[in-house]
């Protein structure tokens, strides 16, 4: 009698079922279509952090330690299902010190009329070739562009308009930034089909000294230049450093930009949970890679 009283009865069997069918109905589909994936991407979010963890101890050096702890970093904030997209907000504009336009300020005493109005022309048309919509196109005619006017610029501005603290020095940096992206973009797939880089160690030591010129002006972090810093660390293998970098600016960079470079990166590290997340946030955003 006594086990009979514990078998459950099969009415309340039945209620069970149809509790469990309600609570999965009152569920949005998308839920609990995302579940599994969530759990997937959790349990290999784990083993990520497990496997960096002994990376990081066993690092040879500190370049590799500091790229271990970057993606450590990374992945410690991801939350599954939870990525945020672009902030509403960037480019926050009131961090940013926008391009001077030479035509604009007052020509520096000691540079001739002549050499201001060159350098006038010279920016003109390097701003109407190095534009988002048609950068990769017009390469062969932005590269020698912003070559002379960095020379021009460096050559004839005095030491003192050279600087941050001053517009033309501002005109000098910008154009190192569209100098070296301009020369990073030949790295690109589809650009090196159409214009192959014909000597590889010439190319690394004009784009290296280029950097360099800009850093060294700018003696900090921008987030003006972020995007060329954030390619120098990607392309030499540290994409942990390259990924924080980018979070830690994404404000300051144009949305699309953002999500289409936080979902490379993902994808280049070969973190397929967060890259198809990070992919479908670009996606949603009403971007695609043909704009």
């Amino acid at each position: 009698m006594a086990s009979y009283l514990l078998r459950p009865r099969l009415s309340d069997l039945r209620w069970q079922m149809w509790l469990a069918v309600l609570v999965l109905a009152s569920r949005p589909a998308s839920s609990t279509a995302e579940e599994p994936r969530i759990v997937v991407a959790t349990n290999w979010q784990a083993e990520q952090m497990e496997a960096l963890a002994k990376k990081t101890q066993t690092a040879s050096t500190d370049d590799d330690r500091l790229e271990y702890l970057a993606r450590q970093s990374w992945l410690r904030r991801w939350k599954p299902g939870k990525m945020p997209s672009a902030p509403s907000d960037a480019p926050f504009e009131s961090e940013l010190v926008d391009e001077p336009l030479l035509k604009h300020l007052e020509r520096p005493a000691e540079v001739a009329s002549s050499v201001w109005q060159q350098m006038i022309a010279l920016q003109t048309q390097l701003l109407v070739v190095d534009t988002d919509d048609e950068r990769k196109e017009n390469l062969r005619r932005t590269i020698p562009l912003a070559k002379q006017l960095e020379t021009v610029l460096s050559d004839e501005l005095p030491t003192a308009s050279q600087p941050l603290e001053t517009p033309t020095g501002w005109a000098l940096a910008y154009t190192r930034y569209r100098l070296g992206r301009a020369v990073a973009y030949r790295e690109l797939p589809v650009v090196r089909e159409a214009w192959p880089i014909s000597n590889p160690e010439r190319y690394e030591k004009e784009l290296v000294a280029i950097y360099t010129r800009l850093t060294e002006q700018t003696e900090q972090d921008r987030p003006e230049f972020i995007l060329l810093q954030d390619r120098m660390f990607r392309r030499s293998g540290k994409k942990g450093r390259a990924l924080e970098l980018l979070e830690a600016n994404r404000r300051s960079i144009e949305p699309k930009w953002y999500l289409k470079k936080r979902r490379d990166l993902l994808k280049e590290l070969g973190w397929d949970p967060p890259y198809h997340e990070a992919a479908r946030l670009y996606r949603q955003a009403g971007y695609d890679d043909d704009q």
